[in-house]
């Protein structure tokens, strides 16, 4: 969701330095090409660089091509223009033609695409030692392109006036849904089977590009949503406050705050508690002023002993703890130890990592061949946040301006309820009141769509998304979509490809998905 991922992903605040670089994985493969330029086929725009490779997975070697650079987003009318957006695509060659082509990306929403790039879809993945080969890579069964939004990674607007136009939500549909169509004018890409997918606000703006897409009759196979939710359909505070508790339980039972009769069976307890939620504390919620002393009481004295929350933080008019208030609460009187509202089985901050902008940089300069002078930036835009940090810092005039953090120009404007529930969101945590004024675009996609199908991710772990709530979501919108889309619970936070059992199995179950809603075409899919 819209901010859940943003507070503590990006750790390092570190210039690029100049150092000695290793020699380019290409240059000392046995037989390895050196990188290769695509010539522009309009002139003034970038070339793109080519490198090859190979990898060893599970279902045989992939030969494939890594394409790095930037398309230009035009405007429609003149032709001018306003944006240059990179892009990083892994295509493999040895496996024939008109394979799926999934575009990827993160959230923020100011983040580029380097996590799910570089932790989870790419064929090399970042360690804290460096990159490594990663047979689990969903690329054998789909083509890959990884893409990050301007003012994002090496994307910029082409001119300063321009940055506007793409930091709000609904100019970043547009913008992604045009890059979209252009990568696949460009490469030929158009009878491929399209997929999109995006993790946490990049599960809104995959939404929003499916219901774009679709009202332009681009046929779509897939979306894939890694802990956004099932954004758009408009649940109630309620609903989303009792979907609150199931996650909140299993961060309990792993610190082992729960009463004993409670730490027996976790799985028998998250029973327990999401029937008491769905049967006791929704219907309390949704008729709070008629409730008696008696009946508050009740509910406060469950809600700590199901949530490992002290009772005397619970307010007793609202009965609702808000996701700020429990991960800085959950261990009270210490207020020196916090939940990490990325995963609930961490606490602290995520400790700062100071190679790894290098690690980076030599990946997507040196290994794949994008040797630019520009900074890959990206920035953390949790509400209120008013810091800066970036993978990479580059020139700030000076004396000049101090420079305005993106995320702090963002416009959430999918609804005229936005701004409202932004304030709201700043004074609680709760992604919930953002996320309940957003258009139903995954609906209206499937609608228009009638072989669209999803597939939504959540991890157990994650504090602002739920499984339960999900699933109920999905089988209240009857059988004709929800037919149509899996949801997958992963014993993971919000992040949940952190977790090395749980990226192979969510790796495995993209993969699967991709190759089933793919359905049958000119070659047979991995």
């Amino acid at each position: 969701m819209a901010t859940s991922m943003a507070r503590r992903v990006l750790a390092v605040v570190l210039a690029v330095a100049m150092v000695a670089l290793p020699v380019p994985a290409w240059a000392s493969a046995v037989g390895a090409l050196p990188p290769q330029t695509l010539t522009p086929l309009v002139t003034g725009d970038e070339p793109i660089v080519v490198t090859h490779h190979s990898l060893r997975t599970p279902s045989g070697t992939l030969e494939y091509e890594a394409r790095a650079g930037r398309l230009p987003i035009r405007v429609d009318e003149t032709g001018e223009v306003h944006a240059y957006v990179f892009f990083v695509a892994y295509v493999v060659t040895n496996r024939g033609a008109h394979r799926p082509l999934t575009f990827a990306w993160n959230g923020g929403p100011t983040l580029p695409s380097i996590y799910v790039h570089t932790e989870f879809l790419g064929p090399r993945r970042l360690t804290p030692t460096g990159f490594v080969d990663n047979p689990a890579t969903p690329l054998a069964a789909t083509d890959l392109v990884l893409y990050d939004p301007v003012e994002t990674g090496f994307s910029r607007p082409a001119k300063p006036e321009f940055a506007a136009e793409f930091l709000n939500m609904k100019g970043d549909i547009a913008a992604t849904s045009e890059f979209i169509r252009a990568y696949r004018e460009r490469f030929g890409a158009e009878t491929q089977p399209l997929f999109i997918l995006g993790e946490s606000y990049g599960g809104w703006r995959a939404a929003g590009v499916s219901e774009f897409l679709a009202n332009r009759n681009v046929g779509m196979a897939g979306v894939i949503l890694i802990s956004g939710g099932f954004t758009g359909t408009r649940p109630s505070l309620a609903f989303s406050h009792a979907m609150d508790i199931q996650a909140r339980a299993a961060g309990a039972f792993y610190y082992k705050r729960l009463p004993p009769e409670l730490m027996r069976d976790r799985a028998e307890t998250l029973r327990i508690v999401d029937q008491w939620a769905t049967s006791t504390y929704l219907p309390a919620l949704e008729h709070i002023a008629e409730l008696s002393p008696q009946d508050r009481a009740s509910i406060v004295h469950e809600l700590a002993k199901f949530t490992g929350f002290p009772p005397g933080l619970v307010d007793p008019n609202t009965l609702v703890v808000n996701t700020s208030d429990y991960l800085a609460g959950f261990f009270a009187p210490d207020k020196g130890r916090t939940l990490s509202e990325l995963d609930l089985r961490i606490t602290g901050e995520e400790p700062v990592e100071p190679t790894r902008s290098l690690q980076i940089s030599h990946y997507l300069r040196r290994e794949l061949g994008y040797n630019t002078d520009l900074s890959y930036s990206g920035e953390l835009t949790y509400p209120g946040d008013v810091s800066y940090r970036a993978l990479e810092s580059g020139y700030v005039p000076t004396p000049g301006p101090a420079r305005r953090r993106t995320g702090l120009q963002w416009s959430y404007n999918q609804s005229d309820e936005a701004p409202a529930a932004l304030e709201k969101l700043r004074a609680t945590g709760d992604g919930a009141y953002l996320d309940a004024v957003n258009p139903p675009w995954i609906e209206n996609a499937m609608a228009a769509e009638p072989n669209l199908r999803v597939f939504v991710a959540l991890g157990r772990f994650d504090p602002t998304n739920s499984c339960e709530g999900v699933g109920r979501i999905v089988a209240g919108l009857g059988a004709g979509m929800a037919g149509r889309i899996e949801s997958r619970c992963y014993e993971g936070g919000h992040m949940m490809y952190r977790d090395e059992g749980e990226r192979i199995r969510l790796s495995d179950d993209v993969a699967k998905f991709i190759t089933t809603a793919s359905g049958p075409g000119p070659e047979s899919h991995p």
